[in-house]
């Protein structure tokens, strides 16, 4: 009898520990990729107004070549696609220009950017902050900045305040990219 109980202590405890290493496995690191950039409204709207302007775009850089930003110790949030945040940036903000024919690469202006800071916050005030400085190569800079809330929590599932902080990346951009149009006509002369 002793050894029957024995064994089935043996069982449970085992149980116990192959249930808390599938739960370990299933909270630990992965990447949290960004969705893709989608065009806004809104930009599109506000660029379309801005009649005969025609601009290329150069380079968005920062000084680090950030292209991850760690989530607490559950893994990096990334683009999707592997680039730098700056190239991200670059790339939705060329892809705004083209859809409203403002973007033409042999442009008299070219508009280049630096990503001067990116970092979100999680839990109780979830938000990204991102400031961005475009130059003209006509000399003209100007330097904008999104503090973009939005809504996270501490009580979401392991990783889930890194998975919003990911979906929230796009939306952050567009309006960075949006207050960045707003001051376009002030560069691009």
């Amino acid at each position: 009898m002793f050894l029957e109980n024995l064994h089935l202590k043996w069982l449970a405890t085992m149980k116990i520990l192959f249930t808390l290493a599938i739960a370990f496995s299933l909270t630990g690191c992965g990447n949290f990729a960004t969705g893709r950039y989608s065009i806004s409204t809104d930009n599109a709207v506000a660029l379309r107004s801005l009649s005969g302007i025609q601009l290329n775009v150069g380079n968005f850089t920062d000084k680090d070549n950030i292209s991850e930003i760690s989530c607490h110790s559950h893994g990096p949030v990334t683009t999707l696609d592997g680039e730098t945040f700056a190239s991200y940036i670059q790339k939705a903000f060329t892809d705004e220009l083209k859809m409203s024919g403002i973007y033409l690469k042999t442009a008299p202006v070219t508009i280049t950017g630096r990503l001067d800071h990116i970092d979100y916050s999680t839990a109780f005030a979830s938000k990204w902050d991102l400031t961005l400085t475009l130059n003209s190569s006509n000399g003209k800079s100007v330097t904008v900045t999104e503090n973009y809330d939005y809504k996270g929590s501490v009580f979401a599932a392991p990783g889930g305040e890194c998975v919003q902080a990911a979906l929230a990346f796009a939306p952050a951009v567009q309006n960075l990219i949006g207050k960045a149009i707003e001051q376009l006509p002030e560069i691009s002369n």
